[in-house]
């Protein structure tokens, strides 16, 4: 399924982009932020980063849903939609905590820190995820 193979390489890519800014500049930024207004400044970041985020991740795993359900003998496929299921595993249970509390406390040292060393999680799942995406394609 040669279309679904280029969406998913398409969507892969913007993930892949987007958690490597995150990941060497955004994130590691945190810490120039003013003390009094990083509070307002993150909940517009999380907010913005969300309308870019999450139709991506949205789509990601709605098409690996749909790839692995017509494919499931496939292993690419396999590994592409757990890839994509991990990936919103961690976003949920590590860095969206995080980013409450960065929200609650400020911009704390200890959570900043906390929070780029954890997204080192997303950042090599995404990673692997295009790798995988970019195979598949590949393959076809």
């Amino acid at each position: 399924m040669p279309e679904l193979s280029t969406v998913l390489l398409i969507v892969d890519t913007g993930l892949l982009v987007l958690i490597w800014i995150v990941q060497a500049v955004i994130y590691p930024s945190f810490r120039s932020v003013e003390a009094n207004a990083f509070k307002a400044w993150h909940r517009d970041y999380t907010r913005k980063m969300g309308y870019i985020a999450a139709p991506l991740m949205i789509a990601q795993l709605v098409a690996t849903s749909f790839q692995v359900l017509q494919n499931y003998r496939e292993p690419l496929a396999v590994i592409h939609f757990a890839l994509a299921v991990s990936s919103w595993v961690a976003t949920f249970a590590l860095s969206v905590p995080l980013h409450d509390k960065l929200q609650t406390h400020g911009n704390l040292s200890e959570i900043i820190s906390r929070l780029v060393s954890t997204n080192w999680i997303r950042t090599i799942l995404w990673t692997l995820t295009f790798a995988v995406s970019l195979g598949q394609l590949l393959a076809t």
